[in-house]
């Protein structure tokens, strides 16, 4: 056995010396990339090798002493790597050698953990040492090859990582992704309440119309504080989080939804909320002269329906505020409220622009019912998005605790109208808040399903569950990925599955191209996902991100298109 293995070794030096082409393997094409654009300890570094046709290498393991195993050794100053992970080898029995081979053939992917990172070291420095054994008819000389990466994918790749974003530029794009929430769909209904609301005012003084415009301000910016002022203290509870983060609570989404029955309750004209004596005096007074308590709270109600949005420029800015200090996240929530309250700002500075709306009169009344609708159907949604975020059983007891909200609605307009003992609406709606808490601990108490994790929202079959695990090994295996972030909440998500990803085109265009798609649930927590976007600048869904071996990750846009996807596919490719 040893000297035929000898035969084949001394074969294979002599066919190399003389230059005999038929007996010497051309290098194999090799490529280096890392599972992240700006790798991190834990991370992975991949060496993807072709080997030649008709030829094949050993594997890291051998069935014979004599054999050379192929290795890897990674020569870097800044960091430090775990053990290599080889491929699964292919088993072949050798007649003449009357053994099994351990080899690899074609393309295969070699995995290089990342184990350590110096802070200011610079990952693309880092080089491998490749050694291995040809063999095809005969076996050839141990080859050992350095494989760097490529100089211009190193300056690409790392040093426009480390060039951040100007905040001047991120507060633009927030100031734009709060304007543009005014007109995304999460937003409508409310929408229509300040469209009545604003043609009620028409006419009204400048000063009056001032008031309204700076009270809905108020209200947005008070709401986007105190987001903001909770998100800071979950940072500092050493806890992620993301944009829309409130929908994944079932209390919240059930809260919202009762809510908003109530709202819509009281706008078909089955109870008033309303004050005692001198403040009711005071309120109607109010009202009367711009309307500021109501178009406070509506501002509020704005942006507690308009946050599972994730609009155009949105997700950059916010993506950066989840990074940044303390401040930046600060100052950067205000230039979306802002963006979000400069309509109403412009509208009420402006009250000649209102003249061309309809004057106020008793068609207003029947505009006032028909806007409950709207909200009606935002329950509808909400209750939805309750069910798929717990079960059928806790679904069917809020339907039940919603009703009850409706009742105490129908009994307070029959026993605490306006005008009445203000005890009376005080203690109702005290009796149902503390009834609606023990309810909710002790009856729905709902369990919340793990579908970042076992389920995919939407109906085609063939996207993969997202995990880093399954992404790092279809990486490995040189796979192209598409990756889509989704949560039910998400309305945009939804328009953009049915609209884009149902497209016929789309469907086709993956079929036709090589592309895994993997899809992250992000409906209830979801820490896993959420540390992925952010990895790539992303807080909160939609998101979408094609990955391929050949070239730069592609993070597109929160609203798609059927053409901006195939075109992105296609351009990959």
């Amino acid at each position: 056995m040893f000297l035929l293995l000898l035969f084949f070794v001394f074969i294979g030096a002599s066919a190399q010396e003389t230059s005999i082409s038929l007996n010497n393997m051309a290098p194999p094409e090799t490529q280096l990339f890392y599972s992240r654009l700006s790798p991190k300890a834990g991370d992975t570094l991949y060496l993807k090798v072709t080997i030649p046709q008709g030829w094949h290498i050993n594997s890291d393991k051998v069935s014979d002493k004599f054999l050379i195993p192929s290795s890897v050794e990674p020569v870097a100053k800044d960091m430090k790597f775990d053990a290599a992970l080889w491929p699964e080898p292919l088993e072949v029995h050798n007649e003449v050698l009357k053994m099994d081979l351990l080899l690899l053939q074609d393309t295969f992917t070699v995995k290089l953990p990342v184990n350590f990172i110096e802070e200011n070291g610079n990952p693309y420095n880092a080089k491998l040492k490749f050694t291995y054994q040809a063999c095809s008819n005969i076996c050839l000389a141990p080859k050992t090859m350095e494989i760097k990466f490529d100089n211009t994918m190193e300056k690409k790749n790392f040093d426009s990582q480390e060039t951040e974003l100007a905040l001047l530029y991120i507060v633009i794009l927030a100031f734009f992704g709060g304007l543009i929430l005014n007109f995304m769909p999460c937003v409508l209904p409310i929408l229509f309440l300040k469209i009545f609301d604003l043609i009620r005012k028409s006419g009204e003084s400048k000063r009056n119309m001032l008031k309204w415009g700076f009270a809905t301000t108020g209200g947005i910016c008070s709401a986007f504080f105190a987001i903001a002022s909770i998100i800071f203290v979950i940072r500092l509870m050493g806890h992620a989080v993301g944009w829309g983060f409130q929908f994944q609570y079932p209390a919240y989404t059930a809260t919202m939804a009762l809510c908003l029955m109530v709202f819509a309750l009281s706008l078909w004209g089955i109870f008033d909320i309303w004050m005692p004596g001198n403040m009711l005096k005071v309120w109607e007074k109010r009202a009367k002269q711009g309307g500021t308590t109501g178009a406070f709270a509506y501002g509020i109600l704005l942006v507690l329906l308009s946050t599972p949005c994730s609009a155009p420029f949105l997700g950059t800015a916010v993506g950066f505020a989840f990074a940044a200090s303390n401040a930046q996240l600060f100052l950067i929530f205000a230039a979306v409220a802002f963006g979000m309250s400069f309509p109403y700002l412009v509208l009420s500075a402006f009250p000649q622009w209102t003249a061309k709306l309809p004057k106020p009169g008793a068609w207003m009344l029947v505009l006032r019912r028909l806007l409950g609708f709207p909200l009606l159907l935002t329950v509808v949604w909400l209750v939805w998005i309750f069910g798929k975020q717990t079960d059928s059983g806790a679904t069917f007891k809020l339907g039940m605790l919603l009703c009850a909200g409706t009742f105490f609605a129908w009994l307070s307009g029959l026993i605490a109208k306006p005008g009445k003992s203000w005890w009376r609406f005080v203690l109702l709606w005290f009796i149902f808040a503390i009834m609606y808490i023990f309810l909710w601990s002790n009856w729905i108490s709902p369990q919340i399903r793990e579908t970042g994790l076992n389920e995919i929202s939407g109906k085609d079959g063939e996207w993969v569950v997202f995990s880093e695990e399954r992404l790092d090994s279809l990486q490995s295996e040189g796979y192209a990925v598409w990756i889509n972030g989704t949560a039910d909440w998400c309305i945009t998500c939804k328009m953009n599955e049915k609209t884009v990803f149902e497209d016929e085109n789309v469907k086709n265009a993956f079929e036709e191209i090589p592309v895994v798609k993997m899809r992250a649930n992000y409906t209830n927590s979801n820490p896993e996902a959420l540390k992925f976007f952010q990895l790539y600048g992303r807080s909160g869904v939609p998101f979408d991100l094609l990955l391929t071996a050949q070239q730069e990750p592609i993070l597109l846009p929160e609203i798609l298109t059927a053409n901006t996807v195939v075109e992105t596919l296609w351009r990959a490719y």
